[in-house]
Formats: structure tokens, C-alpha cells, sequence
């Protein structure tokens, strides 16, 4: 989804007057990007920007030791005006801008112009308990289908009077339901 620039106008200028960074830099810095329509047209607002190959990521929480980092593929700086000239001569290149401040994921103003990472991979956000669910799940799911597999045989076997194959498959019914009952 393309956000239009006017939102992300809205959004800078509301940030900048609810969240104003320590940094008068980083201050001149979003109103520049504010004023220009073509480069607000190839800046998207996400999470997680340290992983794309260009971003900016702007912080105003206290803990916070470094409050503005600028990504270019593998290199990263603090200093604000390296940022500031890449922009200023590539504002034809995408830009993706992370802001973290005080209960920014409630934020509805940063929803509003919140685009979805493409560079984000899908399992960014599982931990290792995650996966030991997806496993059991996957598990359980799996013997449930093969349990749901050999019961239709059975129904089959009495249905067609076969009762040799529902001698087969009751066998294999009981041995699988003794094998995966806990």
C-alpha cells in the first residue's frame, strides 16, 4: 500500500512537534524530507529498517545511546549530515524510516503511514518456543490425519463387507492409536 506524501508530511510534522528530537540536525533533516514531494514519494515508514539496504532509523527514547543511525547497505553512521547529502543526492532511491519513541506500536499517527517491510523475513519475529509449537502442532496434525486416514478404511472395509482388509486396517487403527495415546 502507497501511503500519499501528504500523510507522511502529517506524520513528520506531528512528530516533530509531539517527539522533537534532542539532535537540531536530525530536526532539520525530517522537515527537508517534509518539503519534497518526490523524495516523500520513495520514503516508507516501517519497522525493523536495519534491515533494508537504505533507511534511517530516528529515536527519542532516553535509554537510547545511538538516536539516529543511517543505513546504506552495509554501513552504518550516526552522522546526520553523511545521511543528509545520500539523500539529498539519490532522493530518486527508496528510503525506509523507522521512528521509535514512547509507545510507538499504539501509536495511531505512525499506523497511519506504517508500511509493511519488504525486506522483513517471515520468521523474524519466531523464537525457539515458537518453533517446538509449530513442530508439535505439526505433529499432532499429522497423526490426527493419519488417524482420520485409517478410520475411512476401516469404514470402507465394513461397507464393502471386506473382512480382511478391516482386520488390516482395525490392526493398523489400534496399533497407531496405541502408539500416539498419552
Amino acid at each position: 500500500m502507497q501511503v500519499p506524501s501528504e500523510k507522511k508530511k502529517a506524520f513528520i510534522e506531528w512528530f516533530l512537534a509531539t517527539h522533537p528530537p534532542e539532535q537540531r540536525e536530525v530536526v532539520w533533516l525530517l522537515q527537508y524530507m517534509s518539503k519534497r514531494d518526490q523524495l516523500l514519494s520513495r520514503i516508507h515508514f516501517i519497522y525493523e529498517a536495519h534491515l533494508t539496504p537504505r533507511s534511517i532509523i530516528i529515536s527519542t527514547e532516553a535509554a537510547e545511546n545511538r538516536p539516529f543511525r543511517f543505513y546504506k547497505e552495509h554501513i552504518v553512521t550516526t552522522d546526520v549530515d553523511k545521511a543528509f547529502h545520500d539523500i539529498r543526492l539519490n532522493q530518486d532511491q527508496e528510503l525506509f524510516v523507522e521512528f521509535i519513541f514512547e509507545d510507538v506500536r499504539h501509536s495511531a499517527e505512525y499506523a497511519e503511514v506504517l508500511e509493511e517491510n519488504p525486506y522483513l523475513p517471515d520468521d523474524y519475529y519466531l523464537e525457539n518456543t515458537d518453533y517446538h509449537a509449530i513442530e508439535q502442532f505439526l505433529q499432532a496434525t499429522s497423526q490426527e490425519n493419519k488417524r482420520q486416514s485409517l478410520r475411512k478404511r476401516v469404514n470402507e472395509a465394513l461397507d464393502q463387507g471386506d473382512e480382511k482388509a478391516f482386520l488390516k486396517w482395525s490392526k493398523l487403527l489400534n496399533n497407531h492409536n496405541k502408539e500416539h495415546s498419552e
